[in-house]
């Protein structure tokens, strides 16, 4: 059997195997680049972002990146990082006011703070056993801890709302937001939680340090838009139907957007908005840094989100 593995790299060879895949280094010496690898990303993060690059199918080239600079590569993963940092900023926002919401709509049906949990458990242990253990798991992993471990001996196991949603995680707060949706049947809300799933998976990317940018491929295989989000995006008249289509078949950018359409409807604070204004157009200003005109992928990507940014925001 042939060994499969792949060996690391030191810094001297990682910079060699740049090379022989066509990677220029015009633009940043070697001596920046040993650092840069060496203090300021790893090798394997940095080399993601090649995927948004073409190569060369035939001649002497072949199988070399297309135009690729190590530039190019750096200053993605610094975008990128800044990125992280703006999203899950915006979905901390959106988890802290989904809970706000379901307090709001709890106590216009004059509803039982304590009730409401113990239904929202018996619901889970009778349609979804799996759920209920993982959900008292949930409560219970936070009896040891600093910031919330007191609530949990205090209260275990008759929780009132207000505590039960400041010691679940967001995945939780997702189907408890549902399930009071049904039993008032508010019909906003219920289209909400669906979007809200998408927050929550660009947010563990995010706080997950996962490469968000090094895909911005456009796919033939539809990722169905979520209606409120499409009709929103219909709005903007910068953007065309063809290019909404187009960035839009990318489940990263569509995940992006979603958030962002997210967080303007469901956050109530104008101090919030004005907030995340601020670390969204410093992050628009982050993209145009670096000239991407010869990389239509990147390009057409960011000026995208530029748009939207500009209008939403």
């Amino acid at each position: 059997m042939i060994d499969q593995k792949k060996h690391l790299l030191t810094t001297e060879k990682q910079i060699e195997h740049l090379k022989s895949k066509g990677i220029a280094f015009d633009l940043v010496s070697e001596k920046d680049v040993f650092s840069y690898l060496q203090n300021e990303s790893h090798f394997f993060k940095l080399i993601a972002y090649h995927k948004n690059y073409q190569k060369y199918e035939y001649g002497d080239h072949a199988g070399q990146y297309i135009h690729l600079e190590f530039g190019d590569l750096e200053d993605l993963t610094e975008i990128d990082r800044f990125l992280r940092s703006v999203l899950l900023q915006l979905s901390l926002d959106v988890e802290y006011y989904a809970k706000m919401k379901i307090l709001k709509v709890i106590e216009e049906h004059h509803e039982d703070g304590y009730q409401i949990v113990v239904d929202f458990m018996d619901d889970l242990q009778k349609n979804n056993l799996k759920q209920y253990d993982r959900c008292k798991g949930e409560l219970e992993s936070h009896r040891t801890s600093y910031y919330c471990g007191d609530l949990v001996r205090k209260y275990s196991p008759n929780y009132p709302v207000w505590v039960f949603m400041e010691i679940v995680p967001f995945g939780r707060t997702i189907s408890f937001y549902k399930f009071c949706a049904d039993r008032y049947h508010v019909q906003e809300m219920i289209k909400e939680h669906y979007l809200l799933k998408t927050c929550k998976d660009i947010r563990n990317a995010a706080a997950h340090n996962n490469c968000i940018l090094n895909d911005l491929h456009l796919y033939t295989a539809h990722f169905p838009v979520n209606y409120m989000v499409a009709q929103e995006l219909c709005q903007i008249p910068t953007i065309s139907k063809s290019s909404r289509n187009k960035r839009m078949s990318n489940i990263r950018l569509q995940q992006i957007v979603s958030l962002l359409y997210m967080h303007n409807k469901i956050v109530t604070s104008e101090k919030v908005h004005q907030a995340a204004s601020l670390l969204l157009h410093a992050l628009d200003q982050r993209f145009v840094i670096h000239d991407y005109h010869n990389n239509s992928l990147i390009y057409e990507s960011f000026v995208f989100l530029h748009k939207i940014i500009d209008c939403w925001f």
